[in-house]
């Protein structure tokens, strides 16, 4: 990008490096070493001192197509996903990629797709057009690997995309699984009630983190000593199936934990056991997942294990930058126990 400020009468015309020069009272080569940093530039510090003062007064900026021809580099990348920037949860991934490529001094050009991989391959070609260093691939809900034709060579990032051919930052869902297991039974309670799914489900109705998720919740219920005692399937994890479902639960037992898979799902049991009576936590506890924004203005305030939907963008858009070889198959990024009040140890 070059600046084009507004000359008197209302035209424009760029800057140059020549105009900056002649201001300093230096070479053009000089000016050249000085705005790149170059190592062995012998340039003296005041000369330095009236060379940025001219940069400043007359509002240079350098030609990044030009410097892009002569670097084979754009420090321009892209960023390709299913809704995650229309997606209030998921955002903090975009957030997390926009903060990374602004600290390294890189743009990130921005495509939704809503899923669709004739618009997924359009988005990519528009990309390519437009010279970018990279692309990360990103979704809302994990998923398998998107198969857009790529140029070999490219540089490309997946998040929450599971690929084990390419880059692909995940949460780590299997710890985290263990994690919210491990604060109820820090708590003493050796029985609870999963709901939203059962620890056996592999269906394509559940996503590859949910499994790693349960595959967590499996492991440390077994090292833990805790008993699984219902397992509540839900078709889809929103209130109204954790209500439907802790409802129906309480009509033949009483555990003294609900694990929930999400915090939707988790409302819907707050409803539930407040219908029947039940207060959080006195009498029964509720651990969930994902740290919506609800999680923290239910009362009591809801216990969940976060995905760090920040760090994955940011992860990912770093990775892509660093120029270090990219490893193939899932980079892991460790979610976080937010405690609140739903959790009471048992009497």
């Amino acid at each position: 990008m070059s600046v084009t400020p507004r000359r008197p009468g209302g035209s424009t015309a760029r800057v140059t490096l020549a105009q900056v020069a002649a201001r300093a009272g230096v070479s053009v080569g000089a000016v050249s070493q000085v705005l790149n940093e170059h190592p062995s530039s012998r340039i003296s510090t005041e000369a330095r001192a009236r060379i940025v003062a001219a940069v400043d007064e007359l509002g240079y900026r350098p030609n990044l197509v030009a410097r892009s021809l002569r670097t084979a580099r754009t420090d321009t990348y892209g960023f390709v996903s299913d809704s995650v920037t229309i997606t209030r949860h998921a955002s903090g991934i975009l957030r997390g990629a926009l903060d990374a490529a602004r600290t390294a001094g890189g743009f990130l050009l921005i495509a939704e797709t809503a899923g669709d991989p004739r618009q997924e391959q359009e988005a990519v070609q528009s990309l390519l057009d437009r010279g970018v260093d990279g692309i990360v691939f990103a979704a809302m809900k994990s998923r398998g690997p998107m198969h857009p034709l790529l140029p070999p060579g490219l540089r490309t990032v997946n998040v929450n995309v599971a690929d084990p051919r390419t880059a692909s930052v995940l949460p780590d869902e299997f710890e985290g699984g263990g994690r919210a297991v491990r604060v109820l039974a820090d708590a003493g309670h050796t029985e609870i009630a999963l709901v939203g799914s059962g620890l056996a489900d592999v269906g394509a109705e559940v996503s590859y983190t949910a499994r790693r998720r349960l595959a967590g919740i499996g492991a440390a219920t077994g090292s833990r000593g805790v008993a699984v005692v219902a397992e509540l399937h839900c078709d889809d994890w929103q209130v109204e199936a954790g209500y439907e479902a802790v409802r129906d639960l309480l009509t033949r037992r009483r555990p003294t934990a609900l694990l929930c898979l999400n915090d939707r799902l988790a409302v819907g049991a707050y409803h539930a056991l407040a219908e029947a009576g039940l207060r959080v936590p006195a009498d029964v506890s509720v651990v969930s997942f994902d740290d919506d924004e609800i999680a923290a203005t239910l009362r009591p305030g809801l216990t969940t294990v976060a995905i760090p939907h920040e760090e994955m963008g940011r992860l990912a858009v770093e990775m892509m930058i660093s120029g270090a070889e990219l490893p193939s198959g899932d980079v892991l990024v460790p979610m976080a126990l937010h405690e609140r009040a739903s959790v009471a140890h048992v009497r």
